[in-house]
C-alpha cells in the first residue's frame, strides 16, 4: 500500500462517527459508528448471506448502551445495506460466547447476547431502508471468538402484523386456587409462518393470537395441551417475553408446552403444521401432569375431561422440618437440598435487614416442594415437577445483592436433553418472600444472567 493510500485510509477512519458516553472517557469505550467494516459487508435481501469474522476487543459494548453486552472493537465488524423490511441476524460456529450489537439506519441500537441456539445471539426486528452496522463481540474481556454471521431480509416487503389486538377465541384465567383446568376452543392455522415470532416455532398461525391466558399468581407448572382434529403445533409467549413452541410433545399429532411461569398475560397461538392446513381444536391449561391430549374430548358444550379436575395445588402443611442438617448459607456458595444420597438439608437464608429464613425440600405426592420457614410459619415457594424428581438435584446459592436463586438440575442421558428449573427468591417485609424471576431450559441451554 502506498503511503497515499494508507493516509486515506487513515484519514476515513478518524473522519468517521464516534459514539461514547461522555468526553472523558477511555478511547477503548468507543465505537467508530461509519467506519468501514473490519469483515466486510454485503446486501439484505431475498437471500440470505454468510460473513465470517472474529469476535472480541477493547471496547465495552455496555457502555455504549446499557443493554448490551460483550467487548468488540471499534470500527463495526460487518456493514449490511437493506431496503428496509423485517431482518434477522444471527451467527453460527462461533468457537466461543458471542453477543451483537446492531445500529439501525434511524440510530437505534440494539443489543443480544443468547437470543439464538446455544451462546450465540440473535436480533429479528423491522428496519427502514440504509446502512445497518453490526458489532460482533466477545462476551468475556480479552478474548476472540472467530463466527459466521448469517443475514436474512425481506427485501423491502412489510412483515406481517403478529401479537397485536385481543384473542381470536376468548381469554382463558388460571392461577393458583383457580379450576383447573381451564379450557379454550377455536379453528387453528392462518397464512402467517410461526417462524415470523420465533425461530424455533413450526407451522401457520394467524396474527392476533388464539387466545390470552391470564395468570393470577406464580404457578411452578403450567402446561399447555392441546387436541385437534389434525396435525397442530403450539406457541406460547410468557409475560417475560420469552417463547416456547413444540409441534408432537404431547404424541403425534398433539403439541404440548410445560414451563413456570410468573403473573401476567400470555399469549397462546394454535398453529396448523401446513400451510393448508386447518380444523377445530381444544386446549387445556394446567397445573395437573395427568392432563394430556387425550384427556380431552368433545366440542363446544360437550366437552370431556378426564381425570377429574383439580383445584390448585393442596396447601404445605406440618412443622418445619427436624433432624435435619442445617447449614449457613454463604454469598455465591450453594447448597443441596435435595437430590439421590442427600441427607436432609436446611439453609438458612439471612437476606438484608431481613429475618432468619430456613430454606428446606418436602414430598408433596409425586412432588418435591421448596418451602421457607419464617418465624415457625411454612410457605410453599415452588414446586419441582414429578418428571424431574427421581433424578434431579435441588441447590439454592444466596446472590451477592441478598436475594436467593434456587436451581433444579436433571442431567441429560442418552436421548434425554436433561432439564433444568430456575427461580430467583426475593424477600420484603410487606410481602415475605416471592418468587422475582423465573426460567425452565434444557440442560445445555444457558440461563438467564441472573442466575450466573
Amino acid at each position: 500500500m502506498t503511503f497515499f493510500a494508507r493516509f486515506l485510509s487513515v484519514s476515513a477512519l478518524l473522519a468517521a462517527p464516534v459514539l461514547a458516553l461522555a468526553p472523558s472517557v477511555a478511547s477503548a469505550q468507543y465505537i467508530a459508528a461509519g467506519s468501514p467494516p473490519a469483515y466486510g459487508g454485503a446486501t439484505l435481501g431475498g437471500r440470505p448471506v454468510s460473513l465470517s469474522g472474529m469476535a472480541g476487543g477493547a471496547v465495552e459494548l455496555s457502555r455504549v448502551d446499557g443493554s448490551c453486552r460483550g467487548y468488540a472493537q471499534p470500527q463495526p465488524s460487518h456493514v449490511l445495506n437493506t431496503s428496509g423490511g423485517m431482518i434477522r441476524l444471527t451467527t453460527a460456529g462461533a468457537s466461543g460466547d458471542t453477543t451483537m450489537m446492531v445500529r439501525l439506519p434511524d440510530g437505534r441500537i440494539l443489543c443480544d447476547d443468547d437470543g439464538g441456539d446455544g451462546f450465540n445471539p440473535l436480533i429479528e426486528t423491522s428496519t427502514s431502508p440504509g446502512r445497518i452496522e453490526v458489532w460482533v463481540g466477545s462476551y468475556s474481556r480479552g478474548s476472540a471468538a472467530s463466527y459466521t454471521l448469517m443475514g436474512s431480509g425481506s427485501g423491502g416487503a412489510p412483515p406481517p402484523v403478529v401479537g397485536g389486538g385481543g384473542a381470536l377465541f376468548g381469554n382463558i384465567t388460571v392461577g393458583p386456587g383457580m379450576p383447573d383446568p381451564a379450557l379454550g376452543s377455536g379453528r387453528f392455522g392462518g397464512p402467517i409462518s410461526a417462524s415470523t415470532l420465533s425461530s424455533s416455532c413450526r407451522g401457520y398461525i394467524n396474527g392476533a393470537p388464539s387466545h390470552l391466558v391470564n395468570v393470577t399468581g406464580y404457578m411452578p407448572s403450567i402446561r399447555f395441551v392441546v387436541n385437534g382434529d389434525a396435525d397442530t403445533t403450539l406457541i406460547v409467549q410468557f409475560p417475560d417475553g420469552r417463547f416456547s413452541c413444540d409441534d408432537d410433545g404431547g404424541g403425534y399429532p398433539h403439541p404440548l408446552v410445560e414451563a413456570s411461569t410468573g403473573p401476567g398475560t400470555i399469549r397462546v397461538w394454535i398453529g396448523a403444521y401446513s400451510s393448508s392446513g386447518s380444523g377445530n381444536y381444544l386446549i387445556g391449561v394446567t397445573s395437573n401432569p395427568g392432563v394430556n391430549a387425550s384427556n380431552l374430548s368433545g366440542w363446544g358444550s360437550g366437552v370431556v375431561v378426564s381425570p377429574p379436575p383439580i383445584v390448585g395445588p393442596p396447601p404445605v402443611v406440618g412443622p418445619p422440618v427436624t433432624g435435619a442438617v442445617r447449614v449457613d448459607l454463604d454469598p455465591r456458595i450453594p447448597v443441596t437440598l435435595y437430590g439421590l444420597g442427600v441427607s436432609p438439608t436446611v439453609a438458612v437464608w439471612s437476606p438484608g435487614r431481613g429475618p432468619t429464613i430456613e430454606v428446606s425440600t418436602a414430598p408433596r405426592g409425586r412432588i418435591i416442594t421448596v418451602s421457607v420457614s419464617v418465624g415457625g410459619a411454612l410457605q410453599s415457594v415452588v414446586d419441582v415437577p414429578a418428571e424431574m424428581v427421581s433424578s434431579s438435584i435441588v441447590t439454592v446459592t444466596e446472590r451477592g445483592d441478598g436475594r436467593l436463586l434456587v436451581r433444579a438440575e436433571r442431567a441429560p442421558g442418552a436421548r434425554d436433553a436433561g432439564s433444568t428449573m430456575l427461580w430467583l427468591l426475593g424477600y420484603a417485609a410487606s410481602s415475605g418472600v416471592s418468587v422475582a424471576e423465573s426460567w425452565t431450559g434444557t440442560a445445555s441451554e444457558r440461563g438467564p444472567r441472573w442466575s450466573r
